[in-house]
């Protein structure tokens, strides 16, 4: 547009080296974030290398500018595990021997991190190389619940190492050599502050990339949860909720969409439950049968107990359809009550139920509050929005300042 124009008209263009071990739109919210962030700079004409681990069944698309550079370990996406406590090493000494090469033969302008191992690698190169560094970070769990790392050292296959080591390195991280903190809400800017750093914080909300709204039937009965199967996405309140759903509306049906070390447990309560005929658990979907299945049900259900974002609502309103979630930050700065979906408190299973009841009972609730919700993307979470943001923090702490 003319306005986009006018604005990129006061910046040059730049070089950008990004440091992510997923480099995905399918693998988690941090790395959908950098995946848009390299796409609508190499966009709009600026020029981006991207360090990234080898993922096994990973293809990624280059373009004249965007250059992607792939390291070892190769590594096997998991249902939202992370790597383990060595291939985050390995990643971090691969990604700073390749970032120090690439500063060597291009202007860099900037070094941009996201979270933990690629933000020592990125303080590394800047520290070597004297090239600015701004590093990503979504969330601080060690601020929601001092016991956090503990229970989610006690979910399955969970690399106990990193269950320990992980506190420690947050607090760690706030030592690391950076310019700026860039994060994706208040929320997470506080619990930064509760830690404790003294470099800036710039807080750019998340946006999704922009995609086809997909007409289908609405299926009245159904409803949708989306995202990593762990104990903190609470999902527990919702299989509970489901018994006092179906004693209003027997054929109501919750399918549950992702994957992750708390799946195992989360079936075993279905079927204590005797739940297993209304709660479908589909495992990993594509992002096509994602917006498929938020398409075509009558709300997202996000009843997560601490979250940086929550990227998955912004989906739920790209297709029209309103999102029940708890009522806290950062969920409550996006979702407007009885507006754009229902803030309920995260463990009252009979609210969760009641407010799942009613839009049964009258569908027209979540056509009317998934417009809304779909105005409110269009407006705050556009990428066109998202990427004058981006531009204007990588302007000030650039090489390049202007």
């Amino acid at each position: 547009t003319d306005t986009l124009k006018s604005f990129e008209s006061r910046f040059k263009t730049m070089n950008i080296l990004l440091l992510s071990q997923f480099f995905s739109t399918t693998k988690g919210g941090g790395e959908y974030v950098f995946k848009t962030i390299a796409k609508v700079m190499a966009q709009n004409g600026h020029n981006v290398w991207v360090i990234t681990n080898n993922v096994k069944d990973e293809t990624y698309q280059e373009s004249e500018n965007l250059k992607i550079i792939t390291v070892n370990p190769t590594i096997q996406y998991k249902g939202g595990l992370p790597p383990t406590f060595l291939d985050n090493i390995r990643y971090s000494i691969n990604a700073f021997q390749k970032g120090r090469n690439i500063i060597k033969n291009q202007k860099i302008d900037l070094i941009h991190s996201n979270n933990f191992s690629p933000a020592l690698a990125g303080s590394l190169i800047s520290y070597f190389t004297k090239t600015p560094h701004i590093t990503t970070i979504h969330d601080i769990f060690s601020i929601y619940d001092k016991k956090f790392w503990k229970k989610w050292a006690a979910q399955s296959n969970i690399s106990s190492t990193n269950a320990r080591l992980v506190p420690f390195f947050e607090k760690l991280m706030m030592r690391f050599r950076f310019d700026c903190i860039h994060t994706v809400s208040d929320a997470t800017k506080n619990d930064i502050l509760k830690i404790g750093t003294k470099k800036p914080i710039c807080v750019i909300p998340n946006c999704i990339h922009d995609e086809v709204w997909i007409k289908t039937e609405q299926k009245n009965n159904q409803f949708a949860y989306i995202g990593r199967l762990v104990f903190y996405k609470n999902i527990e309140v919702i299989l509970h909720a489901w018994c006092i759903v179906t004693k209003k509306s027997p054929d109501a049906k919750l399918i549950i969409a992702g994957d992750g070390p708390n799946k195992k447990p989360l079936q075993e309560l279905v079927k204590k439950l005797d739940m297993t005929q209304n709660i479908i658990f589909m495992g990993y979907v594509t992002a096509e049968q994602k917006s498929k299945l938020l398409a075509e049900s009558n709300a997202l259900l996000f009843p997560s107990t601490m979250e940086g974002f929550g990227l998955v609502m912004l989906e739920s309103f790209q297709q029209n359809r309103p999102v029940i979630t708890s009522n806290i930050p950062p969920m409550s700065d996006i979702v407007e009550d009885n507006k754009t979906g229902f803030l309920i408190n995260p463990n009252d299973e009979k609210k969760w139920a009641e407010k799942i009841i009613s839009i049964i009972k009258d569908p027209e609730i979540s056509n009317k509050m998934g417009s809304e919700g779909n105005k409110v993307l269009k407006e705050k979470y556009n990428q066109e929005l998202f990427y004058k943001n981006i531009l204007k923090m990588y302007n000030k702490f650039s090489q390049i300042q202007s």
